[in-house]
């Protein structure tokens, strides 16, 4: 009976080593991931701080044009076809900024969802620690149940609205997918404060959804 407690041990053992590889490797193909983000948005920071410099450029460029052409109209001595030339100059301009100023929207919008899924790898990545040093007080616990009652305590924790800390979550915003309880939620939205109240993305009714998590 000792030798087939020993195995079931060792077994155990094993299972617990190959999920802590796994949870290592996975968080390290995270964090990886995280840090390609990283880089990613700022480039995208980046262009975007180029773009409205452009914009910037463009927009002195067109009140100089504007400037120029009420000087021209001012003064009757200028010939018809000047102005001609500088409103067409003028056109241009506002086509360039125009198309300048959906580029810079475009960017945006990218660096906004760039960031909405960072949030959401971090949150993964969190998760994952969590679970490993969990896996890690288990290796090294000698008292096994004060270790699990500690996870279910955990559990329940993760389970209460992060906003009111005392009710179930069971409402989730499908904006952001970030999940309160229902009352939280819809005391913000009659009191005008809605924006999530974890990662501030706003929302409106038709974004917030009814869960049953057990």
């Amino acid at each position: 009976k000792l030798m087939v407690e020993r195995v079931k041990l060792q077994q155990s053992q094993k299972v617990m080593s190959d999920e802590k590889t796994v949870l290592v490797q996975q968080t390290n193909a995270l964090q990886e991931q995280l840090d390609a983000q990283v880089i990613m948005n700022q480039k995208y920071e980046e262009t975007i701080a180029l773009l409205r410099n452009s914009v910037l450029i463009l927009e002195k460029e067109l009140n100089m044009m504007h400037q120029t052409l009420d000087a021209h109209k001012r003064k009757t001595i200028e010939s018809a076809q000047t102005s001609a030339d500088l409103k067409l100059h003028l056109d241009r301009y506002h086509a360039q900024l125009k198309e300048v100023q959906e580029l810079v929207a475009e960017k945006s919008e990218a660096l906004e969802r760039q960031n909405f899924k960072n949030r959401r790898l971090q949150e993964e990545a969190k998760n994952l620690n969590r679970k490993l040093e969990r896996m890690r007080k288990l290796e090294m616990a000698s008292n096994k149940d004060e270790v699990l009652l500690e996870e279910i305590r955990e559990y329940k924790e993760i389970l209460r609205c992060p906003a009111c800390k005392n009710k179930q979550r069971d409402a989730i915003l499908s904006k952001c997918f970030h999940v309160f309880c229902y009352d939280c939620l819809k005391s913000r939205y009659d009191s005008r404060q809605r924006k999530c109240p974890k990662c501030n993305t706003a929302f409106g009714q038709s974004d917030m959804h009814k869960i049953w998590l057990v």
